[in-house]
């Protein structure tokens, strides 16, 4: 079997997640020096391009570890892509040309690239995750690692993200979703390249491809559908990057900065393209923040300033500070300093429970630096040319089975983690008590109903906001199923109950929702009606009490599609929302708005830090008692909706119910009973024992007087009682919404 050329082993390739690698396994090449590349490598090694890797992961880890900051150092990301695709393409297409270039030389020189980092960072997660987190939560790591194994990482994140999984900032692994787009492509590019040379369609191919994914990830950025993800937004920032290696590939003068490129370009023409793309490079670093939609337009300007610097060349590109000692460094361990980071960041929220401070934060990024190092040259340097050669690589795939496997008996809890026992046990049912049936995501609109003995019902319209009062709604119907109301749930999630409300998310009908609703409320049977959500949300977000904070991998589409109550589609939505409640109470039905209950950061369930960390668990919860929050800031933050609500009351006669009022003495608000065990899910979310025993505001609405209904046709109170799909079944409702 033919290899391609090996080039110089000190060559930049590898960059985030992976990147690619020049350097050649020379324990393969009968005596060649180690270290020294062969006389015959074609590559000339690029001290710059291992400082823009270093200034790429620089900007990364300072993002995600100093997010208050509010820079742009995503971008980062963008840059890796593009040196990916230039790099890898350079190879594929050299070694083409050549006549030497093997598939399976190829993969096999990724698995011992990639993988020796990878197992040693996951099994590292594992044994944390083991050490330190809770059974729901160490279950979900497996689930995670069973997806990031395989390279599936970000198809996995794209997809996942139900109401009460971790947040992001709790997922030691979302970072490797990045790893997964690269795989991928390096799956599918050397196949696709070897195709279009051979039909000597190298450019157009590739211009293509750059073409297309461009425009579906403009069109993606501004329609707000999942994209942050999808290795089809990102094709085109790797295909710059091959550009730009076909293109020198036609020009060889011009590759690798040769003297020969002095006759095309001047020396000053050089350093101005340098200077130009490091200069976009810091302003998307300086002037962005995550509501940018991202990849899109925007992304650009940093692609394209990395494809200036990877153009000008070592050495007329005047790249001095690229190609500085301490960023080269950083250049060469930007792999495994990717891997390290995220998971010290991330289990250091699991333990105190929220962000680090910045201080903390720089020691963990200074340990991490220390870790990647190690790991550089105490693992990835001695597989990839040490004396076994590409015998290391069986037992690195049979390590990635192994890791799967572990992953499966982790989240199947066959092994079960240090933290277990009474008290545990107890912490965890109540951050996991959701009783809502059916979390998956919907195939059209259904309703759930629990039925009493009366044959008038109440309707409960709204999001997971108002599906979280089914605890109350049954023990409200099992105790009194004479003379309470059947109950029916008209559920979905992430749509505020208004009409004509555009989706914030992807293949969510809010608008025809709104309308299956109405048709609902119409029923003969249903004399009493209940609107109730998240109402905040959606229009000014959610109370924290240090303002936004940025979500570091990326942002949700809900930020970027808010709706500013002023606007008119905000003033169309509440005016209809006014007709829709007045023909209601003119039919004679009761009508309920159900206002937000008080929401806090306060209130997400922080298992005591202590706990985490002591060797034998107490009997009992530290201190007694769990927070009270004052919602005093949180009822100012949400005035400007709720008030709106109000007004719409009483302009229609509806009666507006305040949790607030039952769940607050005043504006002070438990955030779990006297044992200190939680009553919420999150910072919003009542869990299944806190709705149940708490929320008697929902009383009224299932044991309050009867509405005059009696007498009327179905056809009168506005249209007929028609069998509806799902209408008795369990309905479906979407898991990654509010």
């Amino acid at each position: 079997m033919f290899r391609a050329p090996m080039p110089d082993p000190r060559s930049p390739l590898a960059l985030l997640p992976d990147g690619g690698s020049q350097a050649p396994d020379l324990s393969e090449r009968p005596g060649a020096a180690r270290g020294r590349p062969p006389a015959s490598a074609p590559f000339q090694y690029r001290p710059d391009v291992d400082g823009l890797r270093g200034l790429a992961v620089g900007l990364v880890v300072a993002y995600h570890a100093f997010p208050r900051l509010r820079t742009g150092g995503f971008i980062g990301v963008d840059v890796f892509f593009v040196i990916s695709g230039f790099l890898i393409s350079q190879i594929i297409l050299k070694a083409l040309q050549a006549g030497t270039f093997s598939l399976s030389e190829f993969y096999r020189r990724r698995v011992r690239r990639i993988v020796p980092g990878l197992l040693v960072v996951l099994s590292a997660c594992c044994l944390a995750g083991w050490f330190l987190m809770l059974p729901s939560e160490l279950r979900w790591l497996g689930n995670t690692i069973k997806w990031c194994v395989p390279f599936l990482a970000n198809l996995y994140f794209a997809r996942a993200g139900g109401y009460f999984d971790p947040a992001t900032e709790l997922n030691p692994l979302i970072h490797l979703w990045s790893l997964g787009v690269e795989e991928q492509f390096y799956i599918a590019w050397p196949l696709l390249l070897a195709w279009a040379v051979r039909r000597g369609i190298t450019m157009r191919f590739m211009l293509g491809v750059f073409g297309l994914s461009l425009a579906y990830s403009i069109w993606s950025s501004w329609h707000g559908t999942p994209h942050f993800y999808n290795p089809a937004t990102r094709a085109w920032e790797l295909a710059a990057g091959g550009i730009l290696a076909a293109w020198q590939n036609m020009t060889p003068g011009i590759a690798n900065g040769h003297r020969a490129a002095a006759h095309a370009w001047s020396r000053l023409a050089a350093q101005a393209i340098s200077a130009v793309g490091l200069m976009l490079i810091i302003a998307g670093a300086v002037c962005w923040t995550a509501d940018t939609g991202i990849p899109g337009s925007w992304s650009l300007l940093p692609s394209t300033g990395a494809a200036l610097l990877l153009a000008a060349g070592p050495h007329l590109g005047g790249n001095w500070f690229l190609a500085s000692r301490p960023m080269v460094l950083l250049g060469k361990i930007s792999y495994p300093l990717y891997l390290w980071h995220w998971p010290l960041l991330a289990f250091t929220r699991v333990i105190i429970g929220h962000r680090p401070a910045a201080g903390t934060a720089a020691l963990e990024m200074g340990f991490a630096c220390v870790a990647a190092y190690g790991t550089y040259r105490l693992v990835e340097l001695p597989v990839r040319y040490g004396r076994l050669g590409r015998k290391t690589v069986p037992p690195l795939l049979a390590g990635l089975v192994l890791l799967t496997l572990a992953a499966i008996v982790i989240e199947r809890q066959w092994i079960t983690g240090r933290l277990s026992g009474p008290l545990v046990a107890r912490w965890n049912q109540a951050v996991t008590d959701w009783h809502y049936p059916g979390q998956d995501p919907p195939s059209g609109f259904g309703t759930l109903t629990v039925a009493s003995h009366r044959e008038r019902k109440a309707l409960f319209i709204g999001d997971s906001h108002i599906q979280m009062y089914w605890p109350r709604v049954q023990r409200v119907i099992e105790t009194h199923p004479d003379t309470a109301r059947s109950a029916i749930f008209a559920g979905y999630p992430g749509c505020p109950p208004l009409p004509g409300i555009r989706s914030p998310w992807p293949n969510t009908d809010c608008s025809g929702f709104f309308d299956y609703a109405m048709r609902q409320a119409r029923r003969a049977d249903v004399d009493t009606v209940v609107f109730g959500a998240f109402w905040e949300f959606f229009f000014v977000g959610e109370y924290s009490p240090s303002g936004t904070m940025p979500q570091v991998y990326g942002q949700p589409a809900i930020e970027r599609l808010r709706i500013p109550l002023s606007s008119p589609e905000a003033e169309q939505a509440f005016e209809q929302f006014r007709a829709a409640l007045a023909s209601l109470v003119s039919s004679g039905r009761r009508v309920f708005i159900l206002l937000s209950n008080p929401t806090s950061p306060q209130f997400e369930p922080r298992f005591p830090p202590q706990l985490r960390l002591a060797l034998h668990l107490p009997s009992a919860l530290p201190g007694g008692s769990a927070p009270v929050v004052d919602a005093g800031a949180f009822e100012a933050f949400v005035a400007p909706v709720m008030s709106r609500l109000r007004r719409i009351a009483a302009q229609t006669g509806v009666q507006v119910v305040d949790p607030r009022s039952t769940l607050c003495a005043g504006m002070l608000c438990p955030a779990g009973d006297s044992s200190g065990f939680p009553w919420y899910l999150d910072s919003n979310h009542l869990n299944g024992v806190n709705a149940r025993e708490r929320a008697s505001f929902i009383d009224q609405m299932l044991l309050g007087p009867n509405a005059p209904l009696g007498g009327r046709s179905a056809a009168g109170i506005g249209g007929e009682e028609t069998p509806q799909r799902g209408s008795d079944g369990p309905g479906r409702s979407s898991p990654s919404h509010p």
